[in-house]
């Protein structure tokens, strides 16, 4: 699926952006559904609290941002549990880590108009730890992500940095710290996008979004994919870690069959 400068391209840099992925059928339904997922099941907030929003916001705007993340959206729409074996999306998830691929999620980051949300500077291994660093996350545009609207922003060859320390806390989310990580203070490359396109990259790669100050929603749902022997760092490690299977097989090194089938 991913040509040869595509996948060189994601481990030099820690993302690649695979323009058109999705066919605009495919986007038609896709957000059809989420308009739905969202009106009937999504809850708005201003988005992640914490003082990291004093060095990314106007103090009138600080309170005032709107955000609508929802996690599963296949709990509500067949399309959606179809697209977590999409041939596309997880064949390009297959030429980064490998022919067997678990899926460990599907969320939804939606900014509404006007004022939806910024994302601090970050990684997203630490809001789900693996003791691997193949794990891709995989960012689905529903709509036009020009630069106004709050598109992705990513720091090349950060993910070669292996996990970092972020501030954490009960009230806010793992970021990290600003007098440091900054889009001041680090480059950057933007990646605008259109619908149907998908950005591939490391959960280490440190990234961050502007705010959405369009008249337009800016839909953007993320999935993530890891090598069926990787496991969530604290899981016990008698018991089986488990999820869905989107290619290949999962290998059960301690197996004890009770029986040879052939």
């Amino acid at each position: 699926m991913l040509t040869s400068a595509q996948i060189d391209a994601y481990h030099r840099d820690g993302f690649v952006k695979v323009e058109g992925l999705f066919t605009p059928d495919e986007v038609n339904e896709l957000g059809e559904d989420m308009v739905r997922i969202i009106n009937e099941w999504g809850e708005e907030t201003i988005g992640w609290p914490g003082p990291w929003r004093d060095r990314y916001l106007p103090e009138g705007q600080r309170r005032e941002t709107k955000a609508v993340f929802l996690h599963n959206p296949h709990f509500y729409s067949a399309a959606w549990g179809r697209i977590i074996f999409h041939p596309g999306l997880v064949g390009c998830v297959q030429d980064l880590i490998g022919p067997c691929v678990q899926w460990h999620h599907t969320v939804l980051h939606a900014k509404p108009p006007s004022l939806g949300t910024p994302f601090p500077m970050h990684q997203d291994y630490p809001f789900y730890p693996h003791d691997g660093l193949d794990f891709v996350d995989c960012l689905l545009h529903l709509d036009a992500t020009p630069l106004e609207s709050g598109s992705l922003f990513a720091v090349p060859g950060s993910h070669k940095q292996a996990p970092l320390e972020h501030i954490t806390g009960p009230d806010t989310a793992p970021h990290l710290p600003p007098d440091i990580y900054h889009p001041s203070k680090v480059e950057t490359v933007s990646l605008p996008a259109k619908a149907g396109d998908m950005i591939f990259f490391s959960y280490c790669t440190i990234h961050w979004s502007d705010v959405n100050r369009t008249n337009a929603w800016r839909r953007s749902v993320r999935f993530g994919y890891h090598r069926p022997d990787m496991r969530h760092i604290g899981h016990e490690k008698d018991k089986p870690y488990l999820n869905i299977v989107a290619s290949g097989f999962k290998t059960n090194e301690k197996s004890d069959p009770i029986a040879k089938i052939s």
